[in-house]
């Protein structure tokens, strides 16, 4: 499989998809609600969140939410962005630390 042929998005549908996910410990997971076609009524930020794909708060995600895997972060945001609004989603606050603290070591 060449690079251009590797999956980028995956949706995650079942309990054993997203514990594989999590196991490979590779990219980025989403879990929350997207908004209803047509509802004005748009999902809070706070429940739409990306963490890493071995972020332990990831057991809490709901059955009812939808689940998505990201092979990078660009593509996450891109994605993220069109489909459930720019200030909708935001990262895990776990996992947003560990961000921060990463760019802190590297100076």
């Amino acid at each position: 499989m060449t690079i251009g042929e590797q999956v980028s998005v995956r949706t995650l549908d079942t309990a054993d998809d997203l514990d594989e996910t999590r196991l490979e410990a590779i990219g980025f997971v989403f879990h929350g609600n997207f908004p209803e076609p047509g509802s004005k009524k748009a999902p809070k930020a706070g429940t739409n969140l990306l963490h890493f794909a071995r972020c332990a708060k990831l057991e809490k995600a709901g059955e009812t939410e939808s689940k998505i895997w990201f092979r990078t972060i660009g593509t996450a945001k891109q994605h993220l962005d069109d489909k459930v609004g720019a200030a909708r989603w935001k990262w895990c606050k776990i996992c947003e630390r560990e961000i921060t603290q990463k760019i802190i070591n590297e100076r």
